[in-house]
């Protein structure tokens, strides 16, 4: 053994409880290592949520996720579960070079996240309503690119601190206290009433919650307002814990905050506001031509720019994207770099399996 791990040994000696934290079994719930580690300096704070993390959603043991970095399952369960009685700067050292290491190894695994002025944009909310500790709003038309800028933001300041959560489909409260449980680790297998004091006590006023597809929690016209609980229960995690909260959704959710059946209730969430910032319905020329500069192609002219405006205005920025991945793979085929007569090919082949004609 080392000389900077017999510390931590000392540490682990006559512990109660050490033999049911090893192995497998049953993980280490999230909110509890939120909780543990809510005093901590950032970065032993951010460093042991990510180590967690990473246990969790590999399915691996407490010895498996010691030995990530050289410890006993000991040592990982009391370091997660705040009992750890020894000094954490060298585990927490070690936890730092283990995800520099894999942070080097995944980037040729995953596509690369494509940075522009509507990213910039939406991060500031995110930064801004974690800063000051108030509510944001981000409303804007589907298929914008919104969800794909903020799970990149949820990537680059995760750590434990950035909770990204995507409300289901008919945006009923059930549903959304169980995919958040989930993307807090912790079990889903509780009452209501528990579930929820569990999710409010995994939040610290250090953290951002970002809400996508807010709009399904809007009811629509003859419909129950049970819905609408699930902004309530986002209003309550904010009252109850200062964290900073970004609501992402469509201009649906907008209309109901000024007028409506569910104008009044909405209005408590309303005056925690910080700024509700309303993106184009269609991306600024300027993202355009980035997109485009990514595959290798100057701005598009003539043909290829009434493709792009077209499919912009009436397919959304996602059909335009997967087009140009299209024509990226059309220009390899034929072993070419890669030209706007690509793109354009691509799209004549898509009509062509739809059966229309040119």
């Amino acid at each position: 053994m080392s000389e900077e791990n017999k510390n931590d040994k000392v540490a682990v000696l006559g512990h109660p409880g050490i033999a049911a934290m090893a192995g497998r079994g049953v993980k280490i719930p999230g909110d509890q290592v939120n909780k543990a580690t809510e005093d901590l300096p950032d970065n032993q704070r951010s460093a042991i949520r990510r180590w967690h993390a990473h246990y969790f959603e590999h399915d691996l043991s407490l010895a498996e996720a010691g030995k990530l970095i050289g410890y006993s399952d000991a040592v990982a369960g009391l370091v997660m579960r705040g009992k750890y009685d020894g000094d954490l700067t060298n585990i927490v050292t070690k936890l730092e070079k283990f995800f520099e290491l894999e942070e080097r190894r995944s980037q040729g695994r995953r596509l690369e996240f494509i940075p522009t002025s509507l990213t910039r944009e939406i991060w500031q909310v995110c930064d801004a309503a974690r800063e000051f500790q108030k509510i944001a709003f981000i409303f804007g038309d589907q298929q914008i690119g919104k969800t794909e800028a903020l799970k990149a933001y949820q990537i680059q300041h995760n750590h434990g601190s950035t909770i990204y959560v995507r409300n289901p489909a008919g945006g009923m409260e059930l549903n959304f206290l169980m995919e958040l449980a989930r993307k807090l680790r912790i079990s889903e297998n509780l009452t209501v009433m528990k579930l929820r004091q569990r999710i409010i006590s995994a939040f610290d006023d250090r953290m951002l919650l970002i809400v996508d597809e807010g709009h399904q929690s809007i009811p629509e016209s003859g419909q129950t307002l049970n819905r609408i609980k699930t902004i309530e229960f986002i209003r309550e995690i904010f009252d109850q814990t200062a964290c900073g909260v970004v609501i992402c959704a469509t201009n649906v959710f907008r209309d109901a905050m000024e007028v409506g059946v569910v104008e009044k209730i909405l209005r408590q969430t309303k005056r925690r506001r910080l700024c509700a910032k309303q993106l184009p319905n269609i991306p600024p020329q300027a993202d355009l031509n980035t997109f485009a500069a990514a595959h290798g192609l100057p701005p598009a002219t003539g043909a290829a720019a009434a493709l792009e405006k077209r499919m912009v205005e009436d397919e959304a920025l996602g059909m335009w994207l997967t087009l140009l991945r299209m024509g990226a793979k059309v220009a390899t085929q034929r072993k070419q770099e890669m030209s706007w007569a690509h793109v354009i090919a691509a799209d004549a082949g898509l009509k062509k399996m739809e059966g229309k004609k040119f």
